[in-house]
């Protein structure tokens, strides 16, 4: 298997970033290829499901987080994110989505105490697609806690304020945020494939000297698509909701 490491100082070789060499590189698990299975998505728990993945197949070393290489692959903070521009999605023909569930590939998630990796998916309304930090506002945040189990497999975190956005203006920017698991021997690889996709997935991993949300293809990465979805209630508002009361 062709194996991915992206050093500190390739960065600065590569790309001009200015900072201290570090331990930690971008690497896949170092997992053998495996047998793919096709995933189905999770039922979603309202009308209408978005999606940027052509496939939902999670891929056996597909996928790359900022960790400290072999054999522990303990990560460090890492940001994986898809942005949705809600108005070139056919599915989505009321003026409102709330969303009620993300959906994300796992990959790997292994942590030494068996209690799971804590993940918190952050919801923000971006003004520009591609994404930066400096476009984003803070929409909603949910913490959960992903079993070892759940290798290989979608996992569904339920998001608890269902926030409302607009199809016809807004950007919906989905993070799935992993702290740094190298003080507890925690190692998390979002799932990914190469399967296509309709949008670029992103990663920040400022130890890593990936400071910004930076396009995987952009850095050396263009097969790894983020296996994600979006399910909610596509709706029209309250107010333009008509009740008659005989």
């Amino acid at each position: 298997m062709i194996r991915y490491a992206l050093s500190t100082s390739a960065f600065v070789l590569l790309f001009g970033v200015a900072g201290a060499a570090s331990a930690n590189s971008l690497s896949t698990s170092g997992r053998p290829a495996g047998v793919q299975v096709q995933l189905p998505w999770p039922a979603p728990l309202a009308a209408q499901t978005i999606t940027q993945s052509t496939s939902s197949t999670v891929t056996p070393g597909a996928s790359i987080s900022c960790n400290a290489g072999t054999p522990t692959f303990f990560h460090t903070d890492n940001s994986y994110y898809r942005a949705f521009t809600l108005s070139t999605f056919p599915v989505l023909t009321l003026p409102q989505f709330r969303v009620d569930t993300v959906s994300f590939g796992v990959e790997t998630a292994n942590d030494a105490a068996g209690v799971g990796q804590p993940v918190t998916v952050n919801l923000w309304r971006s003004s520009a697609n591609p994404p930066t930090v400096a476009t984003l506002t803070a929409v909603s945040s949910d913490n959960f806690t992903v079993p070892d189990s759940a290798s290989g497999t979608i996992f569904a975190a339920n998001i608890a304020s269902q926030p409302v956005f607009t199809v016809a203006t807004d950007i919906l920017v989905v993070e799935i945020f992993t702290p740094s698991g190298q003080a507890t021997s925690n190692s998390f690889f979002i799932g990914s494939n190469a399967g296509g996709q309709s949008g670029a997935s992103f990663i920040r991993a400022a130890t890593c000297s990936v400071n910004d949300i930076t396009n995987l293809a952009s850095i050396g990465f263009p097969n790894m698509h983020i296996v994600m979805s979006v399910s909610g209630n596509n709706q029209v508002p309250v107010s333009l909701q008509k009740f008659e009361i005989d």
